[in-house]
């Protein structure tokens, strides 16, 4: 189970210095443009819901629509996005619970957060029931092989140190499983897309920092706290040189899927 108020605190922690490790979200953040542009309309009402800082907020901003909602439980990442635009507001609340009006919103966007959400099938049966009876959904979350490369050496480091694991990222999302629970929930002509990113590191400690300056370390409820020792780190370190170590350096997967659907056939 996610700890809520965990991960609240640390996105908020992050806002201090977000610009220095948010590059992913920079890229990321371009997915939504571009689908976007594919579809070229222009929206009444749009909802937003995103774990990044402006990211997101800034690539739909540049689209045609007469009402945007940006909803974030992440306060202190919320101050630092300005805009003076009387149809343009951001409201501070959770991601699961959403006192909305139903049928109100013609676009929902759901980006890099549905990873967090304890109850998903809830989660998106909510959206569903805010969009308009043509309304669009459009989600991205980390794919299956996301940070794998880092799980598996956790795992070997734990077991060399601790002589049993611990488990400190949450389980990844398949696309399969997501694209399965939209259709069982209603929503129709589902189109999924998956998009790879390799990153590297020339030690495992600047991954670290960068998933801590993101907000996206550990939050379990039930985590072992003071794991994180120097020792530790270079033994983790050891064993991601010996296993996914290249000419580029340290190498990790980020594995970004993109799906969406309307509430009804367009047809």
């Amino acid at each position: 189970m996610i700890d809520l108020n965990f991960l609240i605190n640390s996105k908020n922690k992050s806002s201090r210095n977000w610009g220095n490790h948010n590059f992913l979200f920079k890229k990321i953040s371009n997915l939504i443009g571009d689908k976007l542009n594919e579809l070229n309309n222009k929206y009444e009402n749009i909802l937003l819901l995103s774990s990044d800082c402006d990211e997101a907020f800034t690539s739909v901003t540049e689209k045609n629509f007469k009402n945007l909602l940006f909803v974030s439980p992440y306060n202190e990442l919320l101050k630092k996005i300005e805009f003076d635009k009387n149809n343009i507001q951001k409201i501070e609340g959770h991601f699961e619970n959403l006192p909305l009006e139903n049928g109100k919103f013609d676009l929902i966007i759901n980006n890099l957060c549905l990873h967090s959400i304890n109850d998903k099938h809830n989660h998106l049966k909510k959206l569903y029931d805010l969009l308009t009876k043509d309304g669009l959904f459009l989600c991205n979350f980390f794919g299956e092989k996301t940070l794998f490369e880092l799980k598996t050496s956790l795992f070997q480091a734990d077991e060399k140190i601790f002589n049993g694991i611990f488990m400190r990222l949450p389980t990844n999302l398949k696309m399969v499983e997501i694209s399965d629970l939209l259709s069982q929930i209603g929503f129709k002509e589902l189109v999924s897309e998956k998009i790879s990113y390799k990153i590297y590191y020339n030690h495992v400690r600047k991954l670290l920092e960068d998933l801590k300056g993101i907000g996206e370390s550990s939050y379990f409820k039930k985590r072992k706290k003071g794991l994180m020792t120097n020792t530790y780190i270079e033994t983790l370190n050891k064993f991601y040189e010996n296993n996914y170590a290249n000419e580029n350096g340290l190498e990790i997967s980020c594995d970004v899927v993109s799906v969406c659907g309307w509430k009804n056939n367009k047809t």
